[in-house]
């Protein structure tokens, strides 16, 4: 068994009757185990209410704060919201004009009502900019209603083991679409296998053509910053392989990401941090510490 009994019955407390091997998220079969070099180190303060990390080799849990305890998670929603987009086999050169249809209340859009641009530029909006606008407009370039789009999204939950997981809108700005830290871990790491959605995380910006506009490009950047920091730098023995930030009042700032150290692979999820800042810095300290604090054969 993975988890020492002491976790099991912390994650569990707020779960019910969650058994422990339906609260693992990765388990590859015979992976060693990192093993805690102190074990009296009991770990950081960080400003997330709910965090959990995991060795994904092992499945092992390396330190983790009311990480089965559900709550809204805001654009981290985004990419179940991807899955759902790429097994709808999607025509990525098809043009879509926005609409006042596709408006949400949020953060600023990347592309305004009357812009014509491709489906795939769409895509690459939703993911790398967050824009919710951009996902209204594939939905609808897609022929689905939201409420039928919704539900395949939590019949991909339920495919994927997410226990916790509840959808209620694509964007994320409904606080009913709700997860834990192990469940978006989950998430994360599966989203990750989709060559499509990995890349489009990585990407710190893109440039496209607004097809019917004198402006000739459009310029969009990531809200990830994790990926100009140390931590997705060779030069310290980082590297990252995908995230997803999040915020609304509701959720607070959540962050999930994949990354190793010397070829150590672990993934963060730090939900409801007290700043944008923080949400980075976080993850950054979790990292840190789990990395000086365990070792791997």
């Amino acid at each position: 068994m993975i988890l020492k009994a002491a976790l099991i019955f912390l994650l569990t407390m707020s779960m019910g009757s969650l058994a422990a091997q339906d609260i693992v998220p990765f388990q590859k079969g015979g992976a060693a185990e990192p093993q805690k070099i102190v074990a009296a180190n009991i770990g950081v303060k960080v400003t997330a209410k709910k965090f959990i990390v995991i060795d994904v080799a092992s499945g092992k849990i390396l330190f983790a704060k009311n990480a089965a305890e559900q709550q809204p998670i805001a654009s981290i929603t985004k990419l179940m919201t991807s899955l759902v987009v790429l097994e709808q086999n999607p025509n990525w050169k098809k043009e879509v004009e926005m609409i006042v249809a596709d408006e949400t209340i949020g953060a600023a859009p990347h592309i305004y009502r009357g812009e014509k641009v491709t489906f795939y530029d769409l895509w690459k909006t939703a993911l790398i900019a967050s824009d919710n606008n951009a996902i209204k407009a594939m939905l609808r370039a897609l022929g689905l209603k939201e409420s039928e789009f919704v539900a395949l999204m939590n019949d991909k939950a339920r495919e994927i083991g997410l226990l916790t997981t509840e959808f209620s809108d694509p964007t994320g700005l409904d606080e009913g679409n709700k997860s834990s830290a192990i469940d978006v871990a989950k998430l994360l790491h599966y989203a990750l296998q989709q060559n499509g959605i990995r890349e489009m995380v990585l990407q710190r910006s893109y440039e496209f053509k607004i097809l019917n506009k004198k402006i000739k490009s459009r310029k969009i950047f990531t809200t990830d910053f994790l990926l100009a920091s140390f931590l997705n730098n060779p030069a310290y023995g980082y590297e990252l392989f995908g995230g997803k930030t999040g915020y609304t009042i509701e959720a607070g700032f959540c962050l999930v990401v994949e990354l190793a150290k010397n070829d150590h692979q672990i993934i963060i999820v730090v939900l409801d941090s007290a700043s944008l800042d923080d949400r980075f810095n976080d993850v950054k300290v979790l990292a840190d510490w789990v990395y000086e604090n365990y070792k791997w054969k």
